[in-house]
Formats: structure tokens, sequence, C-alpha cells
């Protein structure tokens, strides 16, 4: 199997991280030191300064992106890398491609045109158009909700 080392800078949290990701380099003919445990597996292959570079790897046999965790030196000029899997750049195409309601965002400041949030406590599909916003209380009464002083009346499709 072929492993593809990267220098990753994006923070753990973030769902596509391909633009932070530099490439190392390749290396072939890495074992697997057991086959069950594509999760959290252990690479074995030869010593190679290049995988001190990096932090972060593909893995062709899997199709999985791991983290590094650790490097251990073994006997016979080998080294043991321990990964374990990162979940959202894995599998960052259906997370991007779906359809969900969101429960809470990070801010509630409506200091831009295009925000885009009505409220913390409230959840809306992500795919809803705001129709407008005024800054009466009573125009749409249950229908709008405030933020900062601004109500927004959604439309959901």
């Amino acid at each position: 199997m072929t492993l593809t080392f990267y220098k990753q800078a994006a923070t753990p949290n973030r769902v596509d991280k391909s633009a932070y990701l530099t490439e190392q380099g390749k290396i072939d003919n890495v074992v697997l030191l057991d086959t069950r445990d594509i999760i959290t597996p252990v690479f074995i292959l030869a010593t190679n300064p290049m995988v001190y570079n990096a932090n972060y790897l593909f893995c062709d046999f899997t199709q999985r992106h791991y983290y590094i965790d650790n490097v251990e030196l073994m006997a016979g000029g080998r080294i043991a890398i321990h990964c374990r899997v990162d979940v959202l750049h894995t599998y960052r195409a259906e997370i991007l491609g779906s359809v969900a309601w969101v429960d809470r965002s990070d801010s509630t400041a409506d200091t831009t045109d295009g925000y885009d949030m009505l409220h913390n406590d409230y959840p809306f599909r992500q795919d809803y158009i705001i129709l407008g916003k005024y800054e009466s209380d009573s125009i749409f009464g249950t229908f709008s909700q405030s933020v900062s002083g601004i109500n927004m009346v959604l439309l959901t499709k």
C-alpha cells in the first residue's frame, strides 16, 4: 500500500482541509500492522526522514485520511506510525452535500447583510431564503424572530 504524507495546517473541526495540505511525498510498500483496525491504524515502514516532517497522511488502501499521533522507532531500521482517522476530511463530500437543520450558530451578531441565522435557539434548514429585515418588532408577529433588534422573515424551500 502507498501512504501520501502531508503537512496539515487546518483546525481539526474544518471539514475540507484540502487548501491546508502541503504534500511532503509518498512512500510505497507500507504494511498495516493490524488489518482489522482502520480507525486507529499502525503502519510499519522503513525509516524515512520525510515522515518526521508530516503530521497527516492519506492511505490508498483504506481510502481514508489520518492524523499522525506518534512515530515509534523499531528495530531493523523500521518505524511504526500510529494514526487516527480524520472523519471530517475523509467524508467531506458526503458532509458538504448533505441537507441539515441548523440547531446552533457560532454568532447571533447581525453585522453584515449576508447574515443568515435567526437565532441560536431556533432550528432552521440551511436552504432557507431571507425575505427581508425589518426594524419593527410587530410587523409579522410570530412569523419573525428578533435578533439584535432586527426582525427577519424566512421562507423555507
